[in-house]
């Protein structure tokens, strides 16, 4: 599967995760996963279980 997203968005998740890389601390692993989550998320990218709870809700409203 490929995603295409607008080259400045890509750009500036690229340069999200690098910063991420860099200000690594290895006593707060908890933190980078969140980070990087939250970078991908940025380019609208999230896990199909996601989608399934957020289709779930939408079918009982």
């Amino acid at each position: 599967m490929q995603t295409y997203v607008h080259s400045g968005l890509y750009h500036h998740t690229i340069d999200q995760l690098e910063t991420i890389a860099r200000t690594f601390d290895p006593a707060a692993p908890d933190i980078l996963r969140t980070r990087i989550i939250e970078a991908l998320g940025d380019l609208g990218i999230w896990p199909a279980s996601v989608f399934e709870v957020s289709d779930e809700r939408k079918a009982a409203a």
